[in-house]
């Protein structure tokens, strides 16, 4: 019964009111607010200790337990997280003294952790709760240290106790007085004694100054120099009047102080500073003083001057384009007026030297007599594991770089204190008074001139002899001063002398204790310039060596390349000799039958007649009447056969293609019966098959162009022929413009224009006077198919399911459906390979049941749609009968020749490109299958940028495509468009390309004719440009970088983005840059998205957050490099299903790919045909060409420079703190407190136009807001559930992906901004501010201040607070760049395959800048 009752009692009431008959179970009683504190407790416990079964206490028990016993206060924890490993903590413990009330404060990290790898024994922690425990531990460890409270741990902290008891235990071995600090068992006894004991010191040293400045006598300035002042003035009131110009506007006190911050560490500085004064190029940075502005250079003076230069520094520093670089680059720290020196806040350098121990101090202050800064003494000593003797070797051997060590050779160091004391030994004999040892085998002072209180000090270096000794001259006394730049002056002609005679190897103190004493007085009195005339010459050694041709050296050896095409008299009468025999040999007359049955043939006296007599003459000529073979040699034949021969007498015919230059070349030899390259040859870039011989060169316009630009001597008696005038290219239409200008100047000088299709009339209103001929074509009868033809020929159906891309019938039931010609798949020109390759087979077909072998040309638009076009008719050629054949630009010489080619049994099928529309002929071509489209470059104004663009060609196109097919027989021509578009949709001409283009790549085109006034010249064209667009051109491409703002000419990168056929700087500089610096199958891609004008992605707001989501995997690369490794990650794939599969899982739009592949294919052709890349792909060229892939620091630092100046700074707001249980904690910035600022063109404008008045000055820069679709568009504000969770220290809340990438960049890129309510920025990539400063606009030091030179303003309006020093490295190292970039495109070298000190200056630099943007 008591059992049953025990039971009973437990029962819970039955919920239907005491039914024991009913169904449900009584719900289980809820535990109590004291029993859910338990469970937790329980499970926090097990989570700490990682067991569930520990009961003993915790660390931070433990902890707090100690400090109470030692009347210590509350501990404290730091907590820190570390990206998304987790959380951080830091013991900090703390100790009120019970008298003064002062409470002392230590925080006990982890001991073992490294800056530099960021590790240590402490690892990230899930929770701040377990963070905090671990905290605690280590600071158990280092408290109490001897004694067994690790028995009290959990299993999991035990073991962290014996790891560093372990630590511990190696560093008592290495250094028992960092033991001591870091392990101490009563931390603020310690602090207190260290405390007393600076305080000590800091009155001894305060005193000891003290009495300094009462016996201090003023420093003597040993100088014998009387034009040595640091005032001027006159200089100053000079200044004034004439400083006229608008100055930019002053950035306030605040604007500064926010401004983004940047710093050079040591190492690099002394990196950056050796290379440059090993490869920088005085020479070329020299001014042209009878160009320059004289206004500018006295007021340039004057202000150099009134920042306190010595005056003979100024007057040297004059001759140089820019002075003030000039003098901060070679003056030495300590010399250069109070307005530049560095100060506190210049540094990111937390290493006080004040702070550092008294030994290392007194090191750095001896080291400091050599004349270098206390940063540059303590690097050396750093970096010389503190040796005060390896310490001046070094800083000797960073003057002169150009010593070469023999690294192979060493010595022992007995050897080296051996000959050290035999040359010490020997020198006492002779100076026995004048020699002070300062530490023995190591260091002593030879007195030089004793008046003068002049010494030299020696350091053994470890290498000695066969290394320099460390060398220092000066006073070494506080009352008596020799000038750093005079003590550097000294050294570097001493080394130089060093270097000249070879000493090196040899016992070199008395020989530089000699020198110093015949040459040391007169460097005194007369320092001479910073930089002397051997240093000048030797940058231009320097350049030469380094495969660097100077653009005046290269411009006279073309000069005289062309001076040797003039003949000698008895050259001239070989050559007539030569062609007489040729007349009367079977082959020649042979020849000359074939070429008599040519239309030409017949208007062969006319043509000459007409050039003999005019100036101009325009010939125009169908397709198949022999002009572009035939015009030449009948001019040629005139020449030789006529009564007078002049020496220098040629003909120069220009083509718009490398291929039709090549094959008008042979065909034309081989018609005249001479080798290619004697009588008659070609000249393309890279390529010069011409001898002095040589009277009928075809070139390539854009040839054409550089020759003119370069020496326009060429054109004296010489016949400029300019053929297929009609494609109206940029080069044809630039090189008609010159032409006309230079007719009647140039002694001799004929024009020749040949068209087949050309307005005649346009030209008659250009040229006055103009002759005109035209030829009659030579055509067999041509049979022509449209695209309705070609459909019921082929009764062409498609499947059902791909029906909606041709009709907007969606009743359509059958399995196969019928296109109509007028379709909108056709009408918008789309392309169907199934049918191209269907009308391949039908023309087949068609001409062998005419019993004809001829040729078929199949017209695509790019190099894409040729591949795929040629892969399809190969894999359908199951028979193997066909010769399919490629034919673009992209392809080497041999390549392209095989279409000439005929293949017996076989027919050839040529897919081309429009090359094959005008440039060559293909003589048993009897079909052409039309496309009706190409592509060309267009610019959209309304984002300033050039897009290769597919579009339908033009009614003259169209006929010249047909026209392939008659020039041997009778032809057929399928046009795969509608005879409706054809007569109503298509345009009668082509629009001049001049007329499609950006007119920033109109000017580059113009400026690299050599044309300076292009105003003036384009006003003289067939359509001139408004004058004041062409103005603003010109500002935007110095804003880019592609005109020097000095003097107006195209930079290095300018020259050759003008070699690229239309492309906006934007586009250009990405394939170049990308190029350069090896990351060239990433720009590549870029380029090609950006050109498509859209991403690559299936629209809809449906899928809008799924793709945001796949993106946000690269989130802080930026939204271009997120969905440029998508579209990666799509080529890697090989198989067609995965592709598809991708394709649909990453919502890829198969068109738009398609776009971008297409794109793609086209800009390599383009890169490949003016030779930046290799025209044949192996392994090595293509690793060299993308060293960098995967570093996606490069790629930034490329999209930066080529996007600007579309570049906004990002201002962080002040940073808020968030106080928790584990400390204070600080907060993420909120999205809509950072504030985005671009550059104000209203600004610039403002510069640019001293005469424009303004009611209110523009401000420097404007605000702009980031667009919502970019993936860095989001909040980083804590939610109200982490703040909740901190300021409780409950269960902790781990946050959820990366800190937005505006918080860590301080500046973005953008691709294009749009304003609706907003200013907003698309296409976004952040970037760091020295990549910004070395890829973005002119830098411009800031002197308008009063007191400190504060950094530099990038393109006037960008300031960036840096020390002066830092910013003239990063310009000088500009320059350098720029020099690099026209050495790697002028001399390509795709894979080096050089050792390390073989590697070209170019090579050099490039690694230096790519090291510089991973730091950054």
């Amino acid at each position: 019964m008591a059992k049953k009752g025990k039971v009973s009692s437990k029962k819970a009431p039955s919920p239907d009111g005491g039914n024991k008959k009913g169904k449900g179970k009584s719900p289980p009683e809820e535990p109590s607010e004291k029993d859910q504190r338990k469970a937790k407790q329980q499970a926090n416990r097990a989570k700490v200790a990682s067991s569930a079964s520990w009961t003993g206490k915790l660390p931070h028990t433990l902890l707090h337990e100690f400090c109470q016993k030692r009347k210590w206060n509350k501990v404290e924890y730091d907590m820190k997280k570390i990206g998304d490993k987790g959380l951080v903590a830091i013991s900090v413990i703390s100790y009120t003294d019970p008298k003064s009330k002062e409470t002392l404060t230590i925080k006990l990290s982890d001991p073992t952790y490294d800056k530099r790898s960021g590790e240590g024994l402490l690892t990230p922690q899930e929770t701040p709760m377990e963070a905090r425990h671990y905290a605690a531990t280590v600071a158990l460890c280092r408290l109490a240290y001897n004694t067994n409270m690790h028995m009290m741990l959990p299993p999991n902290h035990k073991k962290l106790w014996h790891e560093l008891s372990d630590y511990r235990a190696s560093i008592a071995k290495v250094n028992a007085y960092r033991c001591e600090r870091l392990f101490n068992s009563d931390p603020f006894k310690t602090l207190v004694d260290d405390r007393k004991l600076m305080q000590q010191r800091e009155k001894e040293l305060e005193s000891k100054n003290k009495q300094a400045e009462k016996e201090q006598k003023p420093s003597m300035i040993i100088s014998l120099s009387k034009n040595d002042r640091r005032t001027n003035q006159s200089a100053m009131t000079l200044e004034k009047k004439l400083t006229k110009r608008r100055t930019p506007v002053g950035f306030s006190t605040t604007a500064w102080e926010n401004a983004v911050f940047v710093d050079l560490d040591e190492s690099v500085r002394q990196m950056l500073e050796t290379m440059l004064k090993t490869n920088l190029d005085w020479m070329s940075r020299r001014a042209d003083l009878q160009t320059a502005s004289q206004y500018e250079r006295k007021a340039l003076r004057g202000r150099l001057l009134s920042l306190n230069f010595r005056e003979p520094h100024v007057e040297e520093a004059m001759a140089y384009k820019d002075p003030l670089s000039f003098l901060l680059f070679n003056l030495p720290e300590d010399d250069l007026p109070s307005f530049f020196h560095k100060r506190k806040e210049d540094s990111m350098n937390k290493v006080e030297i004040t702070a550092l121990p008294l030994a290392v101090r007194n090191k750095v202050d001896r080291l400091v007599e050599s004349g270098v800064s206390k940063d540059e003494a303590l690097f050396a000593l750093e970096s010389s594991d503190m040796s005060e003797n390896e310490a001046a070797g070094r800083l000797t051997e960073m003057l002169y770089p150009r010593i070469d060590y023999n690294s192979t050779q060493f010595i022992s160091e007995a050897e080296s204190i051996e000959v050290w004391n035999q040359e010490l030994e020997s020198l006492r004999c002779i100076y026995e008074d004048s020699i002070n040892i300062i530490e023995a085998d190591s260091c002593y002072t030879i007195e030089i001139f004793k008046e003068l209180r002049l010494k030299l000090k020696v350091y053994r270096t470890r290498q000695y002899p066969r290394s320099l000794p460390g060398i220092i001259v000066s006073t070494f006394e506080k009352g008596y001063k020799l000038p750093n730049y005079i003590k550097q002056q000294i050294l570097c002609k001493l080394l130089e002398s060093i270097y000249e005679s070879n000493l090196l190897g040899d016992m070199l103190v008395y020989h530089v204790y000699e020198w110093l004493q015949d040459n040391m007085k007169r460097i005194i009195e007369n320092p001479g310039p910073l930089l002397s005339e051997k240093a000048l010459h030797r940058s231009l050694v320097n350049k030469s060596n380094n495969s660097v041709i100077d653009t005046k050296a290269q411009r006279k050896g073309q000069s005289r390349a062309r001076e040797t095409k003039t003949l000698s008299d008895q050259a001239l009468g070989e050559l007539k000799e030569r062609h007489m025999k040729r007349l009367e040999e079977k082959a020649y007359q042979q020849m000359l039958k074939h070429r008599a049955k040519l239309p030409a043939w017949h208007k062969k006296e006319l043509i000459v007649e007409l050039v003999q007599q005019n100036n101009v003459t325009l010939i125009t000529g169908e397709t198949g009447s022999g002009k572009s073979t035939q015009v030449v040699q009948f001019l040629l034949d005139s020449m030789i056969l006529g009564p007078q021969i002049s020496a220098a007498q040629r003909i120069i015919c220009s083509q718009p293609r490398r291929i039709s230059a090549i094959g008008l070349a042979e065909r034309v030899a081989d018609e005249r019966c001479v080798d290619c390259g004697e009588e008659v040859g070609y000249i393309i870039r890279g390529v010069n098959k011409t001898k002095k011989t040589t009277r009928i060169e075809f070139m390539t316009t854009g040839v054409l162009v550089r020759i003119l630009q370069s020496d326009k001597s060429v054109l004296e008696n010489a016949i400029v022929v300019i053929d297929e005038v009609h494609e109206r290219s940029i080069d044809t239409d630039l090189i008609v413009i010159l032409l006309k200008n230079l007719i009647g100047k140039i002694p001799g000088l004929k024009v020749v224009l040949m068209s087949a299709t050309v307005d005649v009339e346009v030209f008659k209103q250009y040229f006055l006077n103009l002759a005109t001929c035209h030829i009659e074509g030579r055509t067999f009868p041509i049979k022509d198919y449209f695209l309705e033809d070609v459909l019921d020929a082929l009764d062409f159906t498609i499947r059902r399911d791909k029906s909606y891309s041709y009709s907007d019938d969606e009743d359509i039931q059958e399995e196969f459906f019928r296109p109509s010609a007028d379709c909108k798949f056709f009408n918008s020109g789309q392309i169907n390979y199934d049918l191209v390759c269907q009308v391949v087979f039908h023309a087949d077909k068609q001409l062998r049941a005419l019993g004809n072998d001829g040729s078929i040309i199949v017209f695509l638009p790019g190099v894409a749609e040729i591949n795929q076009c040629c892969s399809m008719i190969i894999s359908n050629d199951v028979d193997e009968s066909f010769v399919v054949l490629p034919l673009h630009s992209a392809l080497t010489p041999d390549e392209q020749r095989r279409v000439f080619r005929r293949y017996p049994l076989k027919r050839k099928i040529v897919v081309s490109t429009n090359i094959a529309e005008t440039s060559i002929t293909i003589d048993d071509c009897v079909a052409t299958i039309d496309t009706g489209r190409a592509k060309t470059m267009v610019y959209d104004p309304r984002d300033n940028t050039t897009r290769l663009i597919e579009s339908f060609i033009s009614k003259a196109e169209v006929k010249q495509r047909r026209g392939r097919a008659g020039r041997v027989r009778e032809g057929i021509s399928y046009k795969l468009f509608s005879k409706r578009l054809y007569e109503e949709n298509m345009v009668p001409m082509p629009k001049p390309e001049i007329s499609r283009i950006s007119l920033e790549s109109l000017f580059i085109s113009v400026k690299a004719m050599g044309i300076k006034d292009v105003k003036n010249f384009l006003s003289t064209g067939l359509e001139p440009p408004p004058a004041e667009s062409i103005d603003k051109a010109a500002k935007i491409l110095t804003t880019v970088g592609l005109l020097d703002d000095f003097d107006g000419s195209l930079t290095e990168l300018g020259k050759f983005i003008s070699l690229m056929p239309t492309m906006d700087s934007k586009h250009g500089k990405l394939l170049l840059y990308s190029i350069i610096f090896g990351v060239a199958e990433a720009g590549i891609l870029l380029t090609s998205m950006l050109s498509t004008g859209s991403m690559p992605f299936i629209g809809g707001l449906e899928n809008r957050d799924k793709i945001r989501s796949l993106l946000k995997r690269n989130e802080s690369n930026g939204d271009l490099i997120a969905v440029c490794e998508i579209l990666k990650q799509y080529l890697e794939i090989r198989d067609h299903h995965r592709k598809t599969k991708f394709m649909k899982d990453n919502y890829l739009s198969y068109n738009k790919v398609k776009e971008i592949l297409s794109a793609q294919a086209q800009y390599l052709s383009i890169l490949k045909d003016i030779g930046f890349l290799p025209l044949k792909k192996d392994d090595a060229q293509y690793a060299y060409l993308n060293r960098n892939d995967g570093n996606l620091d490069v790629l930034k630092a490329v999209i930066a420079g080529a996007f600007y100046p579309h570049v906004a700074r990002v201002q962080l707001p002040d940073a808020k703190f968030l106080a928790t249980s584990s400390g204070a904690i600080e907060k993420d910035p909120e999205l809509k407190a950072i504030k985005l600022w671009i550059r104000n063109e209203k600004y610039i404008d403002y510069l640019q136009d001293p005469h424009e008045s303004p009611q209110e000055k523009p401000l420097p820069s404007t605000r702009a807001f980031l667009h919502p679709s970019s993936i860095l568009f989001e909040g980083t504000e804590a939610s109200s559930e982490e703040i909740r969770t901190l300021i409780e220290g409950e269960e902790p809340f781990a946050r959820q992906g990366k800190i937005n990438a505006l918080v860590q960049s301080p500046f973005i890129a953008f691709n294009t901004a749009q304003v609706t309510s907003k200013l907003f920025l698309r296409d976004v990539t952040p970037t760091s501010a020295l990549s910004l400063l070395l890829m973005g606009g002119p830098l411009n030091y800031e002197i308008n201040e009063r007191v400190h030179s504060p950094g530099i303003v990038v393109d006037s309006w960008l300031p960036i607070r840096t020390w002066c020093k830092n910013a003239v490295l990063i310009k000088e190292l500009r320059l350098l760049l720029d020099q690099a970039i026209r050495d790697k495109l002028q001399h390509p070298r795709y894979a080096t395959g050089l050792p390390d000190n073989e590697q070209s200056r170019a090579d050099k630099v490039l690694e230096t800048v790519e090291y510089i943007f991973t730091i950054s």
